[in-house]
């Protein structure tokens, strides 16, 4: 069962790297915008971009919550998860930023996570 659990995992996690690739790399090819964006109007297909992000935040803020939750119980180590999610903030404000052309991403995102990693690994200097 567990080998089963991981090979779901596994491809799962596959798919997302895939989704990541077309996302990132072939938004604007024809194979691509014919697929996922086919009749949307412009502003339509920014309002579903957005919620899609909206729901990207959402998780790496379930992330940040779950690992203050799980603090409150001394047999579980949190600092992992919030690296982990902390680090995704980073990087999606470092993104952001180049993307957009202006700081604002880095600033709201990525400076407050690297604060919160580093009070997280001062402790181990």
């Amino acid at each position: 069962m567990e080998m089963i659990l991981k090979v779901l995992i596994g491809f799962i996690a596959l798919i997302h790297v895939l989704f990541l690739i077309v996302q990132m790399f072939f938004w604007n090819t024809d194979f691509v915008q014919k697929r996922i964006v086919g009749d949307f109007t412009p502003e339509q297909i920014s309002a579903i971009l957005a919620q899609n992000q909206g729901l990207y935040n959402g998780f790496i803020a379930a992330g940040l919550i779950w690992g203050l939750f799980i603090s409150q119980f001394p047999q579980v180590e949190p600092s992992w998860i919030w690296i982990f999610f902390l680090i995704c903030v980073a990087i999606a404000g470092i993104f952001g930023s180049i993307t957009l052309k202006r700081p604002t991403a880095f600033l709201i995102q990525s400076i407050p996570a690297i604060l919160a990693l580093f009070l997280l690994w001062y402790p181990h200097f």
